[in-house]
């Protein structure tokens, strides 16, 4: 009798015990507020960029001169960046240039690598995207 009860007990904590697919622990480990540090191989200038992952699949940030807003999914490994509009200030010359490298490198996001001080995002031949630390 007592190896019937022992055996239910393993059985029940076994069954509430579910491992975190690569997707579900990416997914949450990208969720918050990320800084810049480089992008396309080329880091950052005085004024860094920063995503904003946020529940629901929402992304905004500033691309170093404006504020942006979007989309993003996330599939296993497979990070997809959609931004859907910005503000459309004047910069200093150096920021509009970072902030237009920004904006062309978002759509070519593809997968993402969890570190363990930060994320980076790869594009699908595996060339590096973004470095992000996170906030």
């Amino acid at each position: 009798m007592n190896k019937q009860i022992v055996g239910c007990i393993i059985v029940l904590l076994l069954s509430g015990c579910q491992s975190m697919s690569s997707g579900d622990n990416l997914r949450s480990f990208i969720l918050g507020d990320w800084q810049v540090e480089s992008v396309m191989g080329t880091p950052t200038v005085v004024s860094p960029a920063n995503l904003s992952f946020l529940a629901g699949g929402k992304i905004a940030g500033n691309n170093s001169c404006n504020n942006f807003f979007g989309s993003y999914t996330v599939e296993g490994d497979k990070v997809k960046l959609m931004p859907a509009g910005s503000t459309r200030m004047m910069c200093p010359e150096s920021l509009m240039r970072q902030a237009g490298l920004i904006d062309k490198a978002m759509p070519l996001v593809a997968t993402a690598e969890m570190k363990t001080d930060n994320l980076e995002f790869l594009d699908s031949a595996g060339k590096s995207i973004f470095i992000l630390n996170k906030l």
